[in-house]
């Protein structure tokens, strides 16, 4: 029993000092969970991303191992007498439940379940967090749990937020995972910030709210720095002007932390946190900068295509397929960076990168046709292992070629110089005209990959669903009906196409086939 109980029974209170004593002893216990908050939180945060990249280099490893005893020769009839191996009741299970995780339902702003269940857990445990042990039982407790949620999550913000991606190599997510929970732990910052402004004034007299002292200053400018991101972070505004959202959304998120700083002693460590993030990130893009020459060539379809030398100044780029590289040229916009998808395979000569042209950078990039100087920063990500797959279906839509295109030149390539038999390769790109194909060479012989080339102005709208799922059953039917046969399939382009594919390897797993998906892509 608490200190407010101690020598309760040999005492008489009235119902209003009994009842103030409850609240009272309730809002210690409130007061005791939040300085408890700091602690736990932290301890699931680190589990999680531990458990992530644990996972990534568990999958490596296992891709790896695949490899090595595939690099003598694989055999093209498979071993067990001819028969096909059975599917053990584990990994049936955990095919299925894969299935469920990948699956996306259509909506403009659905997400694979598996990405939606990671939201809804974050969400969720900050909720919880918020309410938890009297987090309600008063204003000031609830205005001061809020404050705590808001600070506590901004370590994460930057580190998601980050351009170089700190956490890409450890833990294989791509650009577009990264963006996605960036976007929900920055709404979570901002809200929980604006709301425990919002909560403290509810609290503090209207007579004594003119008496701010310092502490609250500094909290109100950092506060109004986070509605600034919040406003201009909508979709409407950010697509309408992407380039100040661009600006807005980098230095609004930085300008606070001097502030928070002073705001309270416990935020201390995670302003000092987000600042070290911030500044190695800065670090890393001075350190993997380059200042190349680039020609810009406009192709069909409001679309560029900027080649650019793979020597700069002091050192050589080097990349892998998968890879993106942020690109900036000062005279078309200065002191901003854009990612692309790098669109050459390893080694070539020039470093290559297809750009839609929409509005701001990529449209002045198009009607600036010819030689630029080119800021380049990277590059950065993973490749995506197909290390042991027998079949690789690669499905682009327009200037998701980008992606694809290099991925199953490398895919021959890296096969052939081990002198390995490389997989079947089945590549459909779709286009709205046939223009597109001027892109790249889709020769079948030269590369042994089975190019298609889809006209949606001349064939319509293509299934991509039944596509993937026809293609990897016949290689699986050719090699005894194996469901444990490793196959797989790979997608950059409009979210149509890519819920289509991902829906369609959802299907095989269900199925308890052994299919490996993955997607690119770049969005905010």
């Amino acid at each position: 029993m608490s200190e407010y109980y101690s020598g309760a029974e040999n005492m008489t209170y009235t119902p209003e000092e009994w009842s103030v004593m409850q609240q009272e002893e309730f809002d210690e216990r409130g007061r005791e969970w939040s300085r408890q908050f700091y602690l736990t939180y932290n301890i699931i945060v680190v589990a999680f991303f531990v458990a992530a990249v644990l996972a990534h280099f568990y999958n490596v490893q296992f891709k790896r191992t695949v490899r090595r005893a595939t690099s003598e020769k694989t055999p093209l009839i498979p071993t067990n007498n001819g028969a096909p191996r059975p599917v053990s009741v584990l990994t049936k299970v955990y095919r299925r439940a894969t299935s469920v995780l990948i699956y996306q339902p259509a909506g403009r702003y659905a997400e694979s379940y598996g990405t939606m269940l990671i939201i809804a857990s974050y969400l969720g445990l900050n909720i919880l967090y918020t309410f938890i042990h009297g987090g309600a039982s008063s204003t000031q407790i609830f205005a001061n749990r809020i404050g705590l949620v808001s600070i506590v999550n901004m370590p994460i913000l930057f580190l998601l937020g980050s351009k170089t991606g700190l956490l890409v190599e450890w833990t294989g997510w791509s650009h577009e995972g990264y963006i996605i929970l960036h976007k929900h732990v920055g709404r979570v910052v901002c809200i929980t910030a604006i709301a425990h402004v919002f909560a403290y004034c509810a609290v503090v007299p209207i007579s004594t709210r003119v008496q701010i002292n310092n502490e609250a200053i500094v909290g109100l400018i950092a506060t109004t720095c986070f509605g600034i991101i919040l406003g201009t972070s909508l979709a409407p505004l950010r697509n309408r002007l992407y380039e100040i959202f661009l600006y807005f959304h980098v230095w609004f998120l930085v300008l606070p932390l001097p502030f928070l700083f002073f705001h309270w002693t416990r935020t201390k460590p995670y302003v000092i946190t987000c600042a070290v993030i911030f500044a190695w990130d800065r670090f890393t893009r001075f350190k993997n900068n380059h200042h190349v020459v680039g020609v810009s060539q406009n192709l069909s379809g409001d679309t560029v295509k900027l080649c650019m030398n793979t020597r700069s100044t002091f050192s050589q780029i080097h990349w892998t397929t998968g890879q993106y590289v942020y690109i900036s040229i000062a005279n078309l916009a200065r002191f901003q960076y854009h990612p692309f998808t790098i669109a050459s395979p390893p080694g070539a000569d020039s470093l290559d990168l297809i750009i839609r042209a929409r509005k701001g950078f990529s449209r002045s990039l198009f009607n600036n046709e010819g030689e630029h100087l080119v800021g380049v920063h990277g590059p950065y990500g993973n490749r995506h292992s197909f290390d042991g797959c027998r079949k690789v279906v690669l499905i682009a839509g327009g200037a998701g070629v980008s992606y694809t295109y290099p991925e199953a030149i490398d895919i021959v390539r890296s096969h052939e110089a081990i002198d390995d038999i490389a997989p079947e390769i089945d590549f459909l790109w779709v286009v709205p005209d046939r223009s597109f194909a001027t892109w790249a060479d889709l020769d079948n012989e030269k590369y042994g990959v089975n190019f298609k080339l889809w006209v949606t102005k001349e064939q319509g709208r293509p299934n991509i669903r039944e596509y993937v799922k026809d293609s990897l059953r016949k290689c699986i039917e050719d090699y005894g009906n194996d469901k444990n046969l490793p196959v797989a399939a790979a997608v950059c382009g409009p979210g149509a196409i890519v819920r289509e594919t991902r829906n369609a390897c959802s299907d095989l797993l269900w199925e308890d086939y052994n299919v490996d998906f993955h997607a690119e892509s770049f969005g905010w």
